[in-house]
C-alpha cells in the first residue's frame, strides 16, 4: 500500500513540512502490522528505521539494572499513541535504539527507512533544520517529564518513608537515654546498631532524592560565603557515631587557619560526611581516618585518607556513577550513590573530586580529594557584576 502525504501530514514531526517535502519522504516509506504483544524496535539494536504509529499504542520499556552486578528489570518509560512517532535514534548518532517498543494492541505503523531519510535532511538543511527542530522538542519535553514524575513520585515516597524511621529512631533513642529502664552491655550495643541501621537507610533515601532531584542550578543558586572547617566539623559529627562503634579514630588536619569561601553549604557537607562515612565503613576496627585541608593559591583542598580494603584498578573509573559499587565491597552496606552525588556537587562547584588508590606505596587504603574553587561567586555577587557590565 502506497503512503500518502496525507498519512505523513498526520504525525508529530513532519506536520510543518510542505506538500512538495512530503512528497520527496515518501518513496523512504512502507506500512507494517503488528500483533499485541510483537515488538516494533528493541534497546541496543541498529536504528534503521523511525516508526509513526497510525493505529493502536506501542509502549515503550528500558532494561534498568543498579550496578554492574544488579538484576536487569524492564520498565515502561512511555506509551506511543496513533500519530506520535518512535525511534528517533534513526536520525541521530549514534544510531542505535534506546529503548524497546512493543505492541498493546493491534497497531500498524509507518516505517521509513532511516538512512535514506538522514540523506534526505541532509541534502536539504532547511527541511533538516524543521524536522531536527521538531524531533528536539519532543525528546526535550519527553525528558522533562519523565524527570518530573521521577522527582515527584521519589519525594512521595520518601515522606512516607521518613515519617516512621523518625518515630523508630525516636523510640530507640528514648530506650539508649535510660528512660525505659536499665540496659544492659549488650543491649545497649544492640540499640546503637540499630540506630546506625536506621541512619542508613535514612541517609540511602536522602540520596535517592538528591539523585531525582538535584539539579546544578539549584546548587548554583544555594552558593554563599562560609566557614570551611565548620562544614567539615559538622561532617565529623555526622559520623563520629559510626567510628566510635567500630572502634576507628579520625584524625583531623586543619590549615593553620581556615578562611572563608563561596560554596553551597549543605551540599559540601553532604560530600565530606559521604567521603567519611565510606571511609569508616571500609576500614578495619582500630585503623585512623585522617580528615585534612589544606589552601593552594586558587582552590581549597579537603582530603580524606583511610586505611581501608582499597579500591580494585578496573573499578576506579566507575565509582563515580551512579549505583555503582566496587568488586571488593562485599556486604558493607550501601547503595552506590554516595560518590555519584558528591561529583554531581563538585561539579555545580567547578571542582573536581578525585581518588588515589592505593595513595601509597605498602598502603591498601584510599585518598580522596575534593578541590573547591576560591574564585566562585555567589548569586549576588554574579548580579552585580553583570550590573556593571551592562
Amino acid at each position: 500500500m502506497t503512503i500518502t502525504i496525507d498519512q505523513l501530514r498526520h504525525s508529530d514531526i513532519f506536520h510543518e513540512l510542505t506538500d512538495q517535502e512530503l512528497e520527496q519522504i515518501v518513496p523512504f516509506c512502507r506500512q507494517a502490522a503488528y500483533h499485541e504483544g510483537e515488538s516494533v524496535l528493541i534497546e541496543d539494536s541498529p536504528a534503521d528505521w523511525l516508526y509513526i504509529v497510525e493505529e493502536g499504542k506501542l509502549t515503550l520499556e528500558k532494561k534498568i539494572q543498579l550496578g554492574r552486578r544488579g538484576t536487569v528489570r524492564t520498565a515502561t518509560v512511555g506509551i506511543v499513541a496513533a500519530g506520535k512517532s518512535a525511534g528517533w535514534s534513526a536520525l541521530t548518532p549514534q544510531h542505535v535504539y534506546t529503548s524497546t517498543a512493543v505492541c498493546l494492541e493491534p497497531t500498524r505503523v509507518i516505517a521509513l527507512n532511516g538512512k535514506a531519510l538522514r540523506q534526505f535532511l541532509d541534502d536539504n538543511p532547511r527541511v533538516g533544520y524543521r524536522v531536527m527542530s521538531v524531533v528536539a522538542g519532543l525528546a526535550r519535553a519527553s525528558y522533562k517529564s519523565a524527570t518530573d514524575t521521577l522527582a515527584y513520585f521519589v519525594s512521595l515516597v520518601s515522606h512516607e518513608l521518613r515519617a516512621p524511621l523518625a518515630a523508630i529512631e525516636s523510640y530507640l533513642n528514648v530506650i539508649l537515654d535510660g528512660f525505659a529502664g536499665e540496659l544492659g552491655d549488650k543491649q545497649r550495643r544492640m540499640l546503637q546498631r540499630s540506630v546506625l541501621r536506621v541512619n542508613d537507610l535514612r541517609s540511602l533515601i536522602g540520596d535517592i532524592v538528591d539523585l531525582a532531584r538535584m539539579r546544578p542550578e539549584q546548587i548554583e543558586a544555594d552558593l554563599e560565603w562560609l566557614d570551611p572547617g565548620e562544614v567539615g566539623a559538622e561532617s565529623i559529627e555526622d559520623v563520629q557515631l559510626a567510628a566510635t562503634e567500630k572502634n576507628v579514630r579520625i584524625k583531623i588536619e586543619p590549615p593553620p587557619k581556615f578562611e572563608k569561601i563561596v560554596g553551597a553549604r549543605r551540599r559540601l557537607r553532604q560530600v565530606f560526611t559521604n567521603l567519611l562515612t565510606n571511609a569508616v565503613k571500609f576500614s578495619p576496627a582500630g585503623s585512623t581516618v585522617i580528615f585534612r585541608a589544606r589552601y593552594e593559591p586558587d582552590a581549597l583542598i579537603f582530603e580524606v585518607e583511610d586505611e581501608g580494603i582499597g579500591i580494585p584498578p578496573d573499578d576506579q573509573p566507575h565509582i563515580f556513577d551512579d549505583f555503582f559499587r566496587a568488586d571488593n565491597a562485599g556486604d558493607v552496606p550501601g547503595a552506590g550513590l554516595g560518590l555519584s552525588i558528591a561529583r554531581k556537587v563538585m561539579d555545580a562547584h567547578r571542582g573536581k573530586i578525585t581518588v588515589q588508590s592505593p595513595y601509597a606505596e605498602g598502603k591498601t587504603g584510599t585518598r580522596f580529594s575534593v578541590v573547591i574553587p576560591r574564585n566562585l561567586q555567589t548569586p549576588e555577587m554574579k548580579r552585580a557584576a553583570q550590573g556593571e557590565s551592562k
